[in-house]
């Protein structure tokens, strides 16, 4: 195994897809901790605090602040349909008769849900 990676998941809530994401993380042998994404101001001041070798954002309504995503590699998990990366995923899904899902994992640049794709 590689060296553990130093993790902080920024969320809007700590729903099920971040509960997820923290257990299956934990299990190998990172060490995560939890923001809740209230203001650009906690953001930064939690990057400052904890230190992280990458953020990964779960579940935001927000955009990720620049000071952030310009200094950190920064990764938006985003649910839907296959290569979705857009608002209202699961309306969008419905409306279009998906039968999959799964989740798009996309780094944050300065438009909300538009990054480059990772996976």
């Amino acid at each position: 195994m590689t060296a553990p990676l130093r993790i902080l998941l920024l969320c809007h809530s700590f729903n099920s897809l971040s509960q997820r994401l923290y257990a299956e993380l934990t299990a190998l042998g990172h060490v995560l901790s939890v923001e809740l994404d209230i203001a650009d101001a906690v953001t930064e001041e939690a990057v400052a605090l904890f230190q992280p070798d990458l953020v990964l954002a779960p579940f935001l309504k927000r955009r990720i602040p620049a000071s952030v995503w310009r200094t950190l590699p920064c990764f938006v998990v985003h649910p839907g349909p296959p290569g979705d990366r857009g608002p209202a995923a699961l309306d969008w899904a419905i409306v279009e008769g998906q039968r999959e899902w799964g989740v798009t994992v996309l780094q944050a640049d300065g438009d909300f849900d538009a990054g480059p794709v990772w996976g």
